[in-house]
């Protein structure tokens, strides 16, 4: 494979939905910014509450630094959440849409001119949805978390010196890197357990004449009524495929339990749950639709 063609592909991808994978994370991060500094100039601050929470701090940093990781830990969860989340929404649109537009403008006959093979074109996609798309969105986050941890340093110096307030065991027991690699780490198992996902909407957006949307979501939920309907009225055992969807993408207790965020037992809990689910179904479903996604690609008239 090119590794050239591969790049120059996905900055074609990045480029047709440059406006909404730039304005959506920046949106979100004005936001960050501005809700707290719109209460601190309606709501101004309570400086004695203030202080006395200071000083709970300076004994709270020494005495319990574990706890501290822990706190920070969950902080730094809290930060990245609204961002993976809409992170996953464009991520679905992209899949939804990335085939089928091109089809709908005619656009997929200039490019299919070019020297790129279909395989190709299918994996820049699939990279640029599954990994690229997440990754803006963090980087995005990391920028803010960035923006957040000077203006603390700052206020630290003030304190510490305006107050002879301490606050540096703070920085020293909140691990700031390695928290931060481990949110990066978890991207690539939350890629892999939705391949089945990504794959399924790039096969709709693919065979879908009008309306990707409903092409992937109402075949789903036909196979899942007429399943209910012969459990019922057939006495099968259990329903198949409803079963399966939910033991895949929900979290059940026991797929959290034994690493739990909220306790701080292991700071690896997110990257566990989300491998705990990762089995053989989800490459060989995950490698059947985007087969058919290729096949449809290759022998589908665009006329």
């Amino acid at each position: 494979m090119n590794t050239l063609t591969m790049k120059a592909s996905i900055r074609k991808e990045l480029w047709e939905f440059k406006n909404i994978l730039t304005w959506v994370p920046v949106s979100l991060a004005v936001l960050i910014f501005v809700i707290p500094a719109l209460n601190f100039f309606l709501n101004g601050v309570d400086t004695h509450a203030l202080f006395i929470r200071l000083e709970r701090l300076v004994d709270f940093q020494y005495s319990h630094s574990p706890e501290v990781e822990k706190i920070f830990f969950i902080g730094l969860i809290s930060l990245f959440a609204p961002f993976l989340v809409l992170s996953t929404i464009v991520q679905l649109y992209y899949f939804l849409t990335c085939l089928y537009d091109e089809r709908r403008d005619q656009s997929v006959l200039f490019w299919r001119s070019l020297p790129v093979s279909d395989s190709l074109t299918i994996m820049s996609k699939l990279v640029t949805g599954a990994l690229v798309i997440p990754a803006i969105f963090f980087m995005v986050a990391t920028l803010v978390l960035v923006t957040i941890l000077i203006i603390a340093f700052i206020a630290c110096i003030v304190f510490y010196v305006g107050y002879d307030i301490s606050l540096w065991g703070m920085w020293i027991s909140s691990s700031v890197i390695s928290a931060v690699s481990i949110i990066w780490i978890t991207l690539l198992p939350l890629a892999v357990w939705f391949l089945p996902l990504f794959a399924w909407l790039m096969l709709a957006s693919m065979y879908a004449k009008k309306a990707p949307f409903l092409w992937a979501v109402l075949p789903i939920v036909a196979l899942i009524l007429v399943e209910a309907l012969a459990v019922h009225y057939l006495d099968f055992s259990q329903p198949f495929i409803g079963k399966f969807l939910l033991d895949y993408f929900v979290f059940m207790p026991e797929n959290v339990s034994t690493a739990d965020v909220v306790t701080g037992i292991n700071r690896f809990a997110p990257f566990q749950a989300i491998a705990s689910k990762i089995d053989f179904s989800t490459a060989f479903i995950s490698a059947i639709l985007f087969y058919a996604t290729y096949w449809l690609r290759v022998n589908k008239s665009e006329s």
